[in-house]
């Protein structure tokens, strides 16, 4: 038979054991913590606006306009998401181009602009470019891509990779694996051949 006090100790032993126990369980277990975000609650917007319009006028003569059939602004970034994208850029306040695509982004700061997907742009006189993404310079009014593009001027067609230009696609230049040839007033002299 184990005598009593030993068995007291034992017991008070226990006891010490579960009540530090539980304390720390109630330390460390008990504590609110921030649940993380799912990532995909991140992805949302935080404001969606339909029929979204912004322009550029110097002097007052609006220089471009810009549309989106909606706009989404997310938290922490500058840009806009637009779907829907119609943008309209002018010379001495008249029409001198149109560009659409699928969707696009526009920094809110310095309204540089991206269209992505079936981007058109079509200038005044008929001639027309092609590619699934164009870059748009507000500061340096020129449009810009480094992927494939396709233009059209009349029943010339050319294709190549790389392109700068101008709103109403007169001073263009495409940069590498150029098929076709630009037409004679176009300062594209790299688009000038079927070079490789």
């Amino acid at each position: 038979m184990v005598p009593r006090s030993i068995r007291r100790r034992t017991l008070t032993a226990v006891l010490a054991c579960v009540t530090a126990a539980l304390a720390t369980a109630s330390s460390t277990g008990c504590e609110r913590t921030q649940p993380e975000t799912p990532a995909w609650v991140e992805s949302l917007p935080e404001q969606q606006t339909r029929s979204y319009h912004t322009q550029q006028s110097r002097a007052g003569v609006v220089e471009w306009e810009l549309w989106g059939e909606t706009a989404e602004r997310f938290p922490d970034r500058s840009e806009l998401e637009l779907h829907g994208v119609r943008m309209i850029f002018y010379r001495d306040g008249e029409q001198d181009a149109v560009l659409t695509s699928e969707r696009g982004t526009v920094d809110e700061h310095t309204h540089r602009t991206t269209a992505r997907g079936n981007v058109v742009v079509v200038s005044a006189n008929g001639r027309r470019l092609e590619s699934e993404i164009l870059h748009w310079d507000p500061q340096r009014r020129r449009i810009h891509t480094d992927a494939f593009v396709r233009f059209t001027d009349g029943d010339q067609i050319v294709t190549g990779y790389g392109m700068e230009t101008d709103p109403d696609l007169a001073d263009l230049v495409i940069e590498r694996q150029v098929e076709g040839e630009l037409p004679a007033e176009s300062g594209g002299s790299e688009a000038s051949g079927g070079g490789r």
